[in-house]
């Protein structure tokens, strides 16, 4: 519903809980490695969903464009992410997570992080779902 009253409504939305759960997840320059991660698990017509896929909402001009992902694929990526061992897949991907670094050097607690935030990710698909809701995507840059 909010995707059809436009950019500027839903980018003015970005903030906040919704139901108890967090509504936003801020990935920073971690969702380039989380998109490895993620498109190492399945087709990237799925995998590739939670992260970079969408339809382009609208953008500023300036940087900023927000990409939505409606009801009935938000339950794909939600069924999706639910299937992912998400301590196994970060494990699986340390060498290419290490290639991220200045001479390798992954800093202690990282792969907890990235997993941290697939399960926020996996969160908020999975609350998105069960609301019957899509999903926006705010990318500044």
């Amino acid at each position: 519903m909010d995707a059809d009253s436009g950019f500027r409504h839903v980018v003015s939305g970005f903030s906040g809980e919704r139901g108890g759960v967090e509504s936003e997840c801020f990935l920073g320059r971690e969702w380039e490695v989380l998109e490895q991660v993620l498109l190492a698990q399945g087709p990237e017509e799925i995998s590739g969903l939670p992260l970079t896929m969408g339809d382009l909402l609208g953008d500023d001009d300036l940087g900023t464009a927000c990409f939505y992902l409606p009801p009935d694929e938000v339950a794909v990526a939600a069924r999706f992410l639910a299937a992912v061992d998400v301590e196994r897949s970060v494990a699986d991907h340390a060498d290419e997570i290490a290639r991220t670094f200045r001479h390798g050097d992954v800093p202690a607690g990282y792969p907890d992080v990235l997993a941290r935030f697939l399960e926020k990710i996996r969160d908020l698909y999975t609350a998105a779902d069960r609301a019957g809701e899509g999903v926006a995507k705010l990318v500044q840059g």
